[in-house]
């Protein structure tokens, strides 16, 4: 009898189980490739309309010519170069941002470009291009230097461009992307000694804006861009950024790539909530040694450019986030991604462009039972305890630990 008691308790235990390794329910078709000949290296990615530009350099070094390439994504079964946007000698982009304005200044796609020295140091400049037609690329205005750029159009009508450096966050309202405006500066408070890459990420619609910047996470309230409300830090590792809603809230998604400070690589996810800090939540890690880079949000999910792993699509929906779908080439060095209306482009250091199939992402947000489904497992190790207790106590006659005793009372008397 009680060895089957025992069967019983490990069947409990093993139904409802620890956290599983990994899964991926999809990997993403390839719909076409393309790459530049004579070759080149593969950087950041910007997709607006059906417009991709990504940035290249040349095979002997940054410092031996690099340019964004323009292509028409029309068709994304036949991707072609209609263009290329030269940078100034020494220098290489460090980040790219694009997207559409319909505003009282300007109607079209604008790119931007955010301009480093190929030998490192301080980033130079940020330029906007027109490139409505993307054929002819035309541009429209240049300001001070950002190691990230992050553009989006306000429901008000007005555009805002994010720009990061080490030193803090500079706002500009590109209405007229022909005569850009500062209107906010936010400065990080000393001491601002904490490492790692400047990046700034708006929300889609301009009014929040998360910056991982001198070793801290920081919300940043846009409602009025003059006077942004910054609360922070989340101490801890920064990295490219992206920011999704979550039905009930929204968080910051951030790549560490486990150099600076060293730790392990992995996402670290943040609950957003204007004018209060961000709170760090559980942060989401794989097994191997690979890091993850740049990537881009919609709706609950994450679309991160993961290197030698290729590309992860994680789904942040459910109370553990999980991988829904994957890329991987021979070889993968995946370095940057962009989404289309039904497709997914990534970058590829040494092998191009990749465009694959966009996985659906109507499971949006998380329902009740999908949210308790999930947290069975973690409920693994307490129904193993109760099955391991309860279970044998019952088969043997006994209550369980702190349950009443209910003893009959002695025919014809009530209990007093």
């Amino acid at each position: 009898m009680r060895a089957r008691l025992w069967t019983v308790a490990a069947v409990l235990f093993l139904s409802t189980g620890a956290a599983s390794e990994e899964v991926v329910e999809a990997n993403l078709k390839v719909v076409s490739r393309f790459a530049a000949d004579p070759p080149a290296v593969y950087g950041d990615l910007t997709v607006v309309a059906t417009t991709a530009v990504v940035a290249t350099e040349e095979p002997a070094g940054p410092c031996a010519g690099a340019s964004a390439a323009v292509l028409s994504v029309k068709d994304a079964r036949k991707p072609r170069v209609v263009a290329s946007i030269p940078f100034p000698a020494g220098s290489v982009a460090a980040d790219l941002d694009s997207t559409t304005i319909e505003s009282e200044g300007f109607t079209g796609d604008m790119l931007a470009i955010a301009l480093a020295p190929c030998t490192g140091g301080p980033a130079t400049s940020v330029v906007y291009y027109d490139v409505t037609d993307p054929s002819e690329p035309r541009m429209l205005s240049r300001t001070a230097g950002a190691t990230s750029v992050s553009l989006a159009p306000r429901p008000d009508r007005r555009v805002l461009a994010a720009r990061a450096t080490a030193a803090g966050v500079e706002v500009d309202d590109l209405s007229d992307p022909s005569a850009p405006t500062g209107v906010a500066t936010w400065s990080v408070p000393p001491p601002a000694a904490g490492c790692g890459a400047a990046t700034v990420a708006l929300y889609d619609d301009g009014e929040l804006a998360a910056a991982a910047i001198a070793g801290g996470v920081y919300t940043l309230g846009l409602t009025e861009p003059s006077r942004p409300t910054v609360a922070g830090p989340a101490e801890g590792a920064g990295g490219h950024v992206g920011v999704l809603p979550l039905g009930n809230r929204t968080i910051a998604v951030v790549a560490e790539d486990g150099s600076c400070p060293p730790g392990e690589p992995g996402l670290r996810v943040l609950t957003l909530e204007p004018g209060q800090p961000p709170v760090d939540a559980i942060p989401l890690r794989y097994a191997g040694t690979e890091s993850p880079g740049r990537l881009v949000a919609s709706g609950a999910y994450a679309y991160v450019a993961w290197h030698g792993a290729g590309l992860r699509v994680v789904d942040f929906a459910e109370v553990r986030a999980k991988t829904v779908a994957q890329f991987v080439p021979a070889n993968a060095d995946v370095v940057g991604v962009a989404l289309l209306g039904e497709h997914v482009v990534v970058s590829d250091a040494y092998q191009g462009l990749f465009v694959l199939e966009r996985p659906d992402e109507g499971g949006g947000r998380a329902t009740f039972w999908s949210q308790f489904l999930t947290l069975l497992q973690y409920l693994g190790g307490a129904m193993f305890l109760a099955a391991l207790f309860v279970v044998p106590r019952l088969a043997m006659g006994r209550s369980p630990v702190g349950a009443r005793s209910r003893v009959p009372s002695p025919a014809g008397r009530r209990p007093a």
